[in-house]
């Protein structure tokens, strides 16, 4: 009976922590999409991906030695590294996107422009034509989101993706940020850093294959 017991336990901790690796996380069903500003139709399989960047309150509970300003709980974690981020999602039984994914999780099957559509509308996301002094609560746009319900995939942070340059110097981070325009905001548009510099406009969210 104690055995039985035992594995009763350990497969209830199993379920709840397959359940909790899925909170605010959508599902981005497999499929055909267009890819990359040439359009190329490529074809991926289901994924989840964090619907809100990572917080601040979130990587609080990994590291408990983080520290930010009073009152910013529920706004993007910056000054990140690509390493830590990684490594964050490790623990939490994800990883970093591949751009693929973060792409499709960002503009859907249709190629569209910005995550809302084609037309670029300061209302929609924090970037320099807000005029904000830096990232603000993650969710704060809701018509900014993509057409899979991901938000902030343009603007406030940019997002460290699993992906080189052609070099391997510098990681790929998407999305653009709270201090760049409509152009580097495209859901097409890339940005570099090293990988293991911390910059206060770069954060991450995570994603887990089904």
């Amino acid at each position: 009976m104690k055995v039985v017991s035992f594995l009763a336990v350990i497969a209830v901790l199993i379920f709840v922590n397959i359940a909790n690796a899925n909170d605010d996380m959508i599902l981005i069903k497999g499929g055909k999409f267009l890819f990359g500003e040439d359009k190329k139709k490529i074809e991926l399989g289901d994924f989840y991906i964090d619907k809100y960047e990572i917080t601040n309150g979130q990587y609080k509970k990994f590291r408990s030695e983080h520290t930010f300003p009073a009152g910013k709980e529920d706004f993007p974690v910056v000054e990140i590294s690509y390493f830590d981020a990684e490594e964050y999602c490790k623990n939490a039984g994800k990883r970093i996107p591949k751009p693929e994914e973060w792409e499709k999780a960002a503009r859907g099957t249709d190629g569209r422009t910005y995550p809302w559509g084609d037309k670029f509308d300061s209302k929609n996301i924090n970037s320099v034509e807000a005029a904000k002094d830096g990232p603000v609560k993650v969710g704060s746009f809701e018509k900014g989101k993509s057409p899979y319900g991901v938000y902030d995939m343009a603007g406030n942070v940019s997002e460290w993706t699993d992906s080189w340059d052609s070099k391997k110097q510098y990681r790929i981070t998407r999305g653009g940020s709270y201090f760049d325009g409509a152009d580097l905001n495209k859901t097409t548009s890339t940005l570099m850093s090293i990988p293991d510099d911390v910059h206060e406009y770069i954060g991450f969210r995570c994603v887990k294959s089904k």
